[in-house]
């Protein structure tokens, strides 16, 4: 005998006594198990009439034990009854709240129903809302998916949650010269990144996010807090505190949506990434064009015996930059869509960019901590280990080639790009060149470059952000990956993508005045290391679903280091992806 919650508590006065409530509820379940019987048709899955007078009467039930919140549902046009079941608040049989966090119970409550009724143009790939543009998409979505499925909208402010994280796994194997030199490096597994971010509206035109990473070294780490106001009259959007810089096409691709498992080499080299800073940015009418350009604070490199507290490129995880003697940069960036396919929103497109940014380095002196000096280094592509281990091959993946800390009092960097989408195939690359005005020498040059290609054996696109100008490498799969129980079987095959990059870097910095050097590390690997770092890498990407992916990478690292030769190693890494 099935047994209701609340039912105890029925004012009889207010029905037609218990069995008024009996025949009511039973015609009401037999009306409900006809509904999900194969082969009926649509006139028996209609209620019967002779039940509307008990209906009304179960609904005024409702109402009686949650007054205020049917009352507000009463207000709307559609089925009443389709309104009270969408409101857990309004609803005696609703079941508590479970644990999503023990097993089994996730499919249970909390994630049940969570696209249902969404129309399917809604269900896009997930977006990284750090991206220019991105936020507002990601708002209205959750904004519509709510009005769908609980019949009501949201006040301002906004607030949402995000996240994402990534375990990696990778096996080396190095030739005896590498070994020599970089040491033997080690086998790992660990947690590259793990993510959490609340973003929202506080007003219609202004946006926030606050993240922090709790895999990276500091725990948690400053990634981007920021606040934005929108529809500023020739600006644009303006943006204001720790974010990525507009550099290079590469750095303004997601990382959540990597085609391979990490950016390149070429942009590890020679951009400053994420600062602390202001920002404007903005798109044409026809949105053809998107430009972007910020002042931000290069800060202090200095070297306290253990590691880099600040440096000048890279990311900066303290979310603080020192220097009272220079230390503040300028950078831009511009792009164009020579074409764009707007009948299937850019499966079909050709993309050319540009950018160029200049940085005065902070600190004072030739000597000490405070020196004005300049540091970049490269890793192989694919990183496990301890960021805090300055490359060192027993805290992780070493550095395979290092500049050390030259004394310098500015640096710049210029790159151009291009960008191709042809349906289930894409192609991506840049050309950069980065200068270093050292102290009291010539200036010296570092090229990089890198290109990537990849194709969708499964048919998908890669799709592309109009605002941030960046191809971004996510996809919501035709068919989604799933099995049907342990005695069933797999179905579905999800988004199948091969993909291959070349990357190349020159930090052999061959005019470089000695005595402007300030590092000696004796490692391994030592540092100083120049040299120029070539690697090939084969990409297999399997998308589960849009929120969920496998990636592997083989990467044949061909580092060529000044006085040492070829040191050449492969790695094979693997990465399990979830984001929301």
């Amino acid at each position: 005998m099935l047994s209701l919650p609340g039912t105890e508590r029925i004012r009889t006065p207010r029905l037609c006594g218990a069995a008024s409530l009996r025949a009511s509820l039973l015609a009401v379940l037999a009306w409900s198990v006809a509904a999900l019987l194969p082969g009926a048709s649509a006139a028996e899955r209609t209620a019967p009439t002779a039940a509307a007078g008990d209906e009304t009467a179960l609904f005024d039930l409702a109402e009686s034990e949650n007054p205020a919140t049917v009352g507000v549902l009463g207000e709307r046009d559609d089925d009443r009854w389709e309104r009270f079941a969408q409101n857990p608040s309004a609803n005696p049989l609703r079941p508590p709240a479970l644990d999503p966090g023990q097993a089994g119970n996730i499919d249970r409550d909390v994630g049940r129903g969570f696209t249902e009724g969404v129309a399917p143009e809604l269900r896009l790939p997930v977006l990284d809302p750090n991206q220019i543009g991105n936020l507002d998409i990601r708002l209205d979505e959750a904004h519509t998916r709510l009005e769908k499925l609980e019949g009501k909208s949201e006040q301002l402010p906004l607030i949402r949650m995000s996240g994402f994280f990534q375990v990696d796994d990778g096996l080396f194997s190095q030739s005896a010269a590498s070994q020599e030199w970089y040491g033997d490096i080690q086998d790992g597994v660990g947690f590259r990144r793990a993510r959490l971010q609340a973003v929202g509206k506080l007003t219609e035109f202004t946006n926030f996010s606050i993240e922090f990473d709790f895999a990276q070294i500091g725990r948690p780490s400053f990634f981007d807090i920021w606040g934005e106001q929108e529809q500023i009259p020739v600006l644009g959007t303006v943006r204001i505190g720790q974010f990525r810089q507009p550099g290079t096409m590469d750095a303004w691709t997601s990382v959540r949506h990597l085609e391979f498992l990490e950016r390149s080499a070429a942009f590890q080299a020679s951009d400053p990434f994420r600062r602390v800073g202001i920002m404007a940015y903005s798109m044409s009418e026809d949105e053809r064009t998107s430009w972007a350009y910020s002042v931000f604070a290069t800060g202090l490199t200095f070297f306290d015996g253990t590691q880099n507290v600040y440096q000048t490129i890279g990311d900066n995880r303290a979310g603080t930059q020192m220097g009272d003697n220079g230390g503040v940069a300028f950078a831009s960036r511009i792009t164009h869509l020579l074409d764009y396919d707007d009948l299937t929103d850019g499966r079909y497109l050709t993309h050319v960019g540009t950018g160029f940014l200049y940085g005065q380095i902070g600190g004072s002196g030739t000597t000490g901590l405070g020196a004005k000096n300049y540091r970049s280094f490269i890793f192989p592509e694919f990183f496990v280990g301890d960021p805090a281990g300055q490359g060192l091959t027993a805290a992780g993946t070493p550095r395979v080639a290092d500049s050390g800390r030259v004394l310098a009092n500015n640096f710049w960097m210029t790159h151009l790009e291009l960008a191709r989408n042809a349906g289930r195939a894409h192609f991506q690359s840049e050309v950069m060149l980065e200068g270093v005005n050292q102290l009291g020498g010539p200036t010296m040059l570092m090229p990089a470059a890198y290109a990537q290609c990849g194709y969708f054996l499964t048919g998908e696109s890669a799709l592309y952000l109009k605002q941030s100008g960046v191809l971004d490498y996510n996809v919501v799969p035709y068919t989604t990956f799933f099995g049907t129980g342990r005695r069933g079987h797999l179905a579905g095959m999800g988004a199948w993508e091969v993909a291959f990059r070349w990357t190349y870097a020159d930090l052999s910095f061959a005019n470089i005045n000695p005595a402007n050097q300030l590092s000696n590390s004796t490692g391994p690997p030592p540092a100083p290391g120049y040299g120029v770092y070539n690697a090939p890498t084969v990409a297999l990407n399997w998308w589960w679903n849009r929120f969920t992916r496998v990636q592997f990478n083989w990467i044949h690292a061909m580092p060529d280091i000044r006085g040492q030769g070829s040191l050449p190693f492969d790695i094979f890494g693997t990465r399990f992806q979830i984001e929301f």
